[in-house]
């Protein structure tokens, strides 16, 4: 660690920088997957009536297919109904999920990268005070700097 004081401001920038695009980058990654490549969103299935509805949700909140096997028809209308709505909770549930746990893996990873960015930041305002103290004091003793009162003439 260097006891320049300009230095270790421009290392607090520069930290500062860094986290700034991070945190863009998370962002931008949050929204190009909501609107990207079909390929690359979340998703999650649901599925009800022991199997025979299937449900797969995306990211964004989207419902991509639902399944019913053929045979459910003889249960009725409405109880078909009740088995494709608990298919789809089941996959926004399971989608909510997915979601949760990869936006908790993004702060984590910026939590990895900030490391000990208090810590640091510290310290180095630490160094800055005292070559700022350092500075002020050799101000202070140079009899070269003080300044001389002029007579009127």
């Amino acid at each position: 660690m260097t006891n320049d004081p300009f230095s270790a401001a421009a290392s607090l920038d520069e930290l500062l920088t860094r986290t700034q695009q991070t945190l863009s980058a998370m962002r931008s990654r949050a929204v190009e997957h909501a609107d990207g490549d079909p390929a690359e969103l979340l998703r999650a299935e649901g599925a009800a009536a022991g199997g025979r509805v299937r449900a797969v949700a995306v990211q964004g909140g989207r419902l991509e297919s639902v399944t019913v096997d053929p045979a459910l028809a003889d249960e009725g209308w409405e109880t078909v109904c009740r088995h494709v709505v608990a298919a789809v909770n089941a996959a926004l549930a399971g989608l909510d999920a997915r979601v949760a746990a990869s936006a908790q893996a993004d702060v984590d990873a910026l939590a990895a990268r900030l490391g000990d960015l208090p810590e640091r930041s510290a310290r180095r305002m630490e160094l800055f005070g005292r070559a700022m103290e350092g500075a002020a004091a050799r101000l202070n003793r140079d009899p070269g700097r003080q300044t001389r009162t002029r007579r009127p003439a």
